[in-house]
């Protein structure tokens, strides 16, 4: 006779209700580099010639999510300065592929591309409307611009859940 027993609320990955069900900040060093030592296989980190040098600058706001249940989440970023103009763009999931797409030669990298799109699927937010499944889970939003961002710009996210639960995160680039 075999019996398989799981409980949820031992999982690593189970809703914590002494928590908040959203939270926001700036991304870690070690955050980042989780997924890789170098932009070559890292999707957070900027892309580096030897001749042009450093071409974008990166800002990553981390989200992390601790869910009662499965919550459709719509997120508004935008990173602009005193003017309101637009300093750098924010991406999801097939837009960070599509950046690194245009950038990256594909001839021979040892698997490094296919490591960078394994990173961006587990790790960025899959679109600015979606479902997240009950737990927890942390998420990237990456803001990209050119090297360096205009500054003084603030960089502004809002996290709507559906249970009308929100998250802010703010920072301002001097």
């Amino acid at each position: 006779m075999l019996v398989l027993v799981s409980s949820c609320a031992t999982a690593k990955n189970s809703f914590d209700p002494s928590l908040p069900e959203v939270s926001l900040y700036k991304a870690t060093e070690s955050d980042i580099r989780q997924y890789g030592k170098n932009f070559s296989e890292n999707p957070y980190m900027e892309p580096r010639t030897l001749v042009r040098g450093k071409l974008n600058e990166f800002f990553i706001v981390r989200v992390d999510f601790n869910l009662p249940a499965d919550t459709m989440v719509a997120i508004l970023a935008t990173a602009t300065s005193p003017s309101g103009e637009e300093v750098a763009r924010v991406y999801d999931i097939q837009g960070l592929k599509d950046f690194w797409w245009a950038l990256t030669i594909r001839d021979n990298d040892s698997g490094l591309y296919d490591r960078k799109l394994t990173a961006i699927e587990r790790s960025c937010i899959p679109s600015f409307d979606f479902k997240q499944r009950a737990g927890k889970r942390s998420l990237f939003i990456p803001f990209i611009g050119k090297n360096p961002i205009p500054r003084p710009a603030t960089l502004s996210v809002q996290v709507v859940l559906d249970s009308g639960t929100t998250g802010q995160y703010s920072f301002t680039l001097e």
